[in-house]
């Protein structure tokens, strides 16, 4: 059996579903009848963005690279985090009113996918961190 792919990969590929299901949900979210006044973010977007485009880099160069990739996996979790962060910060208010003034079935379902989006991005930037700490590609020994 020919393992040249190391722990990092499994990681780095629950993180990255992860960011996408995050990004995708917030897009859904920010065209929802609720939440579509407040627009999309662009900080939230380009964040994200910015994490999945530097973690398909990281996995397909993976540990036989050049130096200056030692910087993505700390990138990812950072945009994620700054993302995430974002996020809840522009939801809260709306959530908080949804749950205590404006509840009904529509505003809940509204805020499923804020919820969603909040905890998969939060989620895939500790998938991040915990990557970071392993190779992407096992290098051969002699």
């Amino acid at each position: 059996m020919n393992k040249k792919l190391g722990k990092g990969m499994v990681t780095s590929c629950i993180t990255l579903i992860l960011a996408i299901i995050g990004f995708v949900a917030y897009i859904i979210n920010a065209n929802t009848a609720y939440f579509s006044n407040l627009g999309k973010n662009t900080t939230v977007i380009a964040s994200l963005a910015i994490a999945i485009a530097a973690l398909i880099i990281w996995m397909t160069l993976g540990k036989v690279s050049p130096s200056w990739t030692d910087i993505l996996p700390v990138i990812v979790p950072a945009c994620l985090f700054v993302g995430g962060i974002t996020l809840l910060n522009t939801r809260i208010n709306g959530m908080a009113a949804i749950m205590t003034f404006t509840n009904n079935a529509q505003n809940m379902s509204d805020m499923s996918s804020a919820v969603v989006a909040i905890v998969a991005i939060i989620a895939a930037a500790i998938f991040g961190i915990i990557s970071a700490f392993f190779d992407v590609k096992k290098v051969a020994e002699n």
